[in-house]
């Protein structure tokens, strides 16, 4: 394994990729903390409030991402991770001097958060197709759990920060550094645009894109092992990510110490991911999907341990679980997807597959503020992590699921 890591740190094209992640999941790591509590804490800001501005930004995430893999497959993925980064810091720097000068309201969150979203809906797909791009098959779990390892160090460390700078200064300082995050690394992957020479030719980008979204759905669908678990993942994103964007921050700000305390938690989320992708770097299974679905269910812990009183410590010890889970679960997956599904389709199987997951993930946030208004943030807690363990429990009764191996076994 350690021969993998040095062989992949000779290449300088996966070094800027690295570095790309790093950097920009450092200010990720802030973002969402400063944008909850800024929300929260503007005049009338409520938990509708947030799901509002939350939800601006899932729904166009949704709406476009298979188009999004269009345009990856097509015009170049590198092209697209990078240049979708550099417009995206203009946006996310708009928000933040929205909170420093006072002029920050929900309407104005909410627009820029769409055309983040749509920002978004392009990048995803071009970044799941890039890896193989840049390392060989042999090295791609290696590659993708160093990238993850490196990135949720940072997510760790910007979580950290964030929930310190925000109670100290306000949402505005630590909003910016990750718009100045998001320019670094855009100027990084948009310097890998050699990698889109290998993009289609001029003859196969004149093939119409219904053409080429109907071949990406032939992909996507012929593997009923994707399909099983993108159908899973469909009712498992609206309940985290309802209680992750909305109930988990109107629960620190009732109950805890508000952003300080919810940075801990996203800091161990964060720490836990960066155990999930050590392990994922070390451990080669001969059946990786089981072993990515199989650590799934545990992520309700957290949902479940915020809805009844709780010390911080335990609160952070199951948000590092959940880490951990999702983490070994996002390596595995990943690359059984980049060995089983032709490179050149990749980037449109991803789009299916990100839509399909999150398709009824806007709903989830839309309705998390005004149910947790109507039941009470602990009984909301309740059915968001009973609903996220059903789930995610689902995959684990299939056979093909439980038993597909390694492609290159």
């Amino acid at each position: 394994m350690n021969d993998q890591v040095r062989e992949l740190w000779r290449n300088v094209d996966f070094r800027k990729m690295f570095t790309s992640r790093v950097v920009s999941n450092f200010g990720n790591g802030m973002t969402p903390i400063a944008l909850a509590f800024g929300v929260l804490d503007l005049p009338g800001g409520n938990a509708g409030s947030l799901s509002i501005v939350t939800a601006a930004h899932m729904v166009p995430l949704v709406l476009f991402m298979v188009i999004g893999g269009v345009a990856a497959d097509r015009f170049g993925r590198a092209l697209l991770v990078g240049g979708t980064d550099l417009l995206g810091s203009i946006f996310v720097s708009i928000s933040a001097l929205a909170f420093l000068t006072g002029n920050a309201s929900v309407p104005l969150l909410a627009f820029n958060a769409f055309v983040f979203g749509v920002l978004n809906a392009l990048w995803y797909p071009a970044f799941t197709g890039l890896m193989p791009q840049i390392v060989e098959t042999r090295l791609l779990q290696s590659a993708n759990a160093l990238v993850g390892m490196g990135a949720n160090l940072a997510l760790t460390l910007g979580a950290a920060t964030a929930g310190f700078l925000v109670a100290a200064f306000g949402s505005g300082w630590a909003i910016m550094i990750d718009a100045l995050s998001f320019f670094i690394a855009g100027c990084l992957v948009f310097s890998l645009r050699h990698l889109d020479r290998d993009a289609p030719t001029d003859e196969e980008k004149n093939v119409g894109i219904i053409t080429q979204l109907k071949d990406g759905w032939v992909e996507f669908s012929s593997r009923r092992w994707i399909v099983i678990i993108v159908v899973s993942f469909a009712f498992f994103h609206p309940a985290f990510e309802g209680f992750i964007g909305v109930m988990a921050p109107v629960r620190a700000k009732e109950v805890l110490n508000g952003a300080r305390d919810m940075g801990f938690m996203m800091a161990g989320w964060g720490f836990g991911g960066l155990l999930g992708t050590l392990a994922a770097l070390r451990i080669h299974v001969k059946r990786p999907l089981l072993l990515a679905v199989g650590v799934m269910p545990t992520i309700s812990f957290w949902i479940f341990s915020m809805a009844v009183p709780m010390p911080i410590w335990f609160l952070v010890l199951t948000a590092v679980i959940s880490g951990i889970a999702i983490d070994v679960m996002y390596a595995n997956w990943l690359t059984t997807m980049q060995t089983y599904v032709p490179e050149e389709a990749m980037s449109r199987v991803g789009a299916y597959d990100a839509f399909g997951s999150m398709i009824f993930a806007p709903m989830g946030l839309f309705v998390a503020g005004p149910f947790t208004k109507w039941v009470g943030t602990q009984t909301a807690l309740v059915v968001a992590g009973t609903v996220a363990l059903v789930a995610a429990s689902v995959p684990l009764l299939s056979r093909e699921v439980r038993t597909l191996t390694r492609a290159d076994q």
